[in-house]
């Protein structure tokens, strides 16, 4: 054991005496390792954000939306659901566990304060809407059953777009037009993306009968394009999911064999196909980086033929006077190691390094996002692994050669 700290040391002594060279030869490793922290790091970052966001404005929720409308700000020809297969979906007692539904429609206007137009997207829905996301008035109220019932026209809107606006007043009690048409901001509700539903931070809230009296074709007066399913917390996801599927496809007259232009999911199946696409972005960069290690590995393999090469009367000498040929082979080994393994440790702290600078940048032009720095311990330990094990696989050969030298020609070599 006392050997192995001996080489340890002249292995540091080496990589300090040649620190240019041993830099070079430690970049391809760098880079590598580094690409692997940040990429596995960053994936982790997204993810707990993701988990966050969708925790906070609860998990027990399904999407419905015509798939040909999903990521588009406003309604397209999809095939679209109804007020009264929203009620029959509200009332099946194949789904007793449904609390609350929000259905609504969504367009694209220009809202008008003062001097200040701005695009926005309106969700138009019923005042579950606010419950089935989580979400209360941070300043004034939300629409109610009252206002609904009556078109009254009142708006709630996000924090975000009160912040963009009004520039620190309060948006309570203003008057903007939206589409030309004079409403009131009743209320300010905390701003969050819905992803794959639609809603951004410049979303602003109405109730629907409102939007379809002054702003929808009498033709398409009864008709929705998202609805959100709220169903009782400890329900099993993928039982109700299912059956929710069976009863869409019921009202819209469709067979269980037929394809289905619905996109049906829930919050916890949406995180699960990001972790699918996230796993396989990771795959991929570390599939990159692993060329980056190869040819860095290549370069620490060079490196000691030509340290063994300028070290020859050393091993000599050393051999002369009783180095064993292990001795000699761990010794090149351990070297070989230590450079891998210094390579691997700036990596490491070069991937952090990235990932935090990512993290305060998106913090900084995104401050409501509350983006969180992790580390991932799981992907230091890979990363320390890999570094040791490139440094084995690509510094056996030299160390082998080293250990095989005969000690009088390598004494008298020149």
């Amino acid at each position: 054991m006392t050997m192995v700290f001996v080489h340890i040391k002249t292995a540091l002594e080496q990589l300090i005496k040649n620190k240019g060279r041993s830099v070079l030869t430690m970049l391809g490793i760098i880079i590598g390792i580094g690409s692997v922290i940040f990429i596995l790091t960053v994936g982790e970052v997204a993810k707990n954000f993701l988990i966050g966001q969708i925790s906070q404005f609860g998990t027990n929720v399904v999407e419905v939306s015509p798939q040909s409308a999903i990521g588009l700000g406003e309604d397209s020809d999809a095939t679209t659901l109804t007020d009264d297969k929203v009620d029959q979906i509200e009332h099946s007692s194949l789904l007793p566990e449904i609390t609350a539904i929000s259905a609504g429609k969504t367009l694209i206007k220009d809202l008008q304060f003062e001097n200040t137009t701005k695009q926005i997207s309106i969700y138009a829905d019923r005042p579950d809407i606010f419950p089935v996301n989580n979400q209360k008035a941070l300043r004034g109220r939300i629409f109610n059953q009252s206002d609904f019932q009556s078109g009254a026209r009142v708006l709630v809107i996000g924090q975000n777009l009160e912040k963009d606006l009004f520039e620190g007043d309060s948006a309570v009690g203003k008057k903007v037009k939206v589409g030309g048409v004079l409403f009131q901001i009743i209320g300010v509700v905390e701003g969050f993306d819905q992803f794959g539903g639609g809603f951004g931070p410049d979303m602003v809230f109405a109730p629907l009968t409102t939007i379809r009296r002054l702003f929808i074709d009498s033709s398409e007066s009864n008709t929705i394009s998202f609805m959100l399913v709220q169903f009782e917390s400890g329900t099993n996801v993928d039982s109700f999911t299912s059956r929710l599927n069976f009863e869409l496809r019921r009202v819209n007259g469709y067979n269980q064999t037929e394809d289905f232009p619905f996109y049906v999911a829930s919050r916890e199946q949406f995180l699960s196909i990001f972790d699918t696409v996230l796993l396989g972005v990771q795959a991929f960069i570390s599939a990159v980086a692993g060329i980056s290690l190869f040819v860095g590995g290549i370069g620490i393999m060079n490196i000691m033929l030509v340290t063994v090469k300028e070290r020859t009367k050393e091993i000599g000498l050393r051999k002369a006077i009783g180095a064993k040929n292990e001795s000699i082979l761990t010794q090149f080994l351990v070297e070989s190691i230590v450079l891998t393994t210094v390579g691997g440790i700036i990596g490491i702290a070069m991937g952090l390094s990235l990932t935090l600078l990512s993290v305060v940048g998106i913090n900084y032009f995104q401050p409501d996002w509350g983006v969180a720095f992790i580390i991932v311990p799981q992907a230091i330990f890979i990363a320390c692994g890999v570094s040791v094990t490139v440094g084995m696989i690509f510094g056996l050969y030299p160390a082998f050669k080293a250990s095989k030298l005969h000690p009088i020609e390598a004494l008298r070599y020149e």
